[in-house]
């Protein structure tokens, strides 16, 4: 036992790697990304172990911080793709992603009802004044599959 616990001792990077891959297998069962950046880590400072002999606690140091630095990268690259989503669509409205998309009339409105072109459908609108044909409007808001639209000019 000694023995084994010796080897252990003079070898950390097999350990951290070790940690790693039992990290990186646990976030295969669906942690959401939480064990993605300390396994990674573990890695990291596996591959800095055995290049560079260090002592323990300078390695479990450099483990804590390159699983802080690698979390908070992630961090700010999950804000980022939130802010460029933000406004396109919510979950299960795709439709919301049609608003301020500029159209034309194919059926006239008339009574407050019609319908507009967007790509290669269309879709039922309605609008506060009667419209014809060929008008120009803007989509200002969707609900369900009832387009509110405006003229422009």
């Amino acid at each position: 036992m000694t023995e084994f616990l010796s080897v252990i001792h003079s070898n950390p990077h097999w350990i951290f790697i070790a940690l790693g891959g039992i990290l990186l297998i646990i976030e295969l069962l669906g942690t959401a990304g939480y064990s993605l950046w300390s396994g990674i880590s573990a890695f990291i400072v596996g591959v800095i172990a055995w290049i560079i002999p260090l002592s323990w606690p300078i390695l479990w140091l450099l483990f804590a911080i390159f699983t802080l630095v690698t979390a908070y990268i992630w961090w700010l690259w999950l804000n980022k793709q939130g802010r460029d989503k933000a406004g396109k669509g919510t979950l299960n409205q795709p439709q919301k992603e049609l608003i301020g998309i500029k159209t034309v009339v194919v059926e006239p409105i008339k009574n407050g009802y019609g319908r507009v072109k967007i790509k290669d459908g269309t879709w039922s609108a309605n609008c506060d004044e009667d419209l014809a044909i060929g008008q120009q409007v803007e989509v200002i808001a969707a609900d369900g599959l009832m387009l509110t639209v405006i003229k422009t000019n």
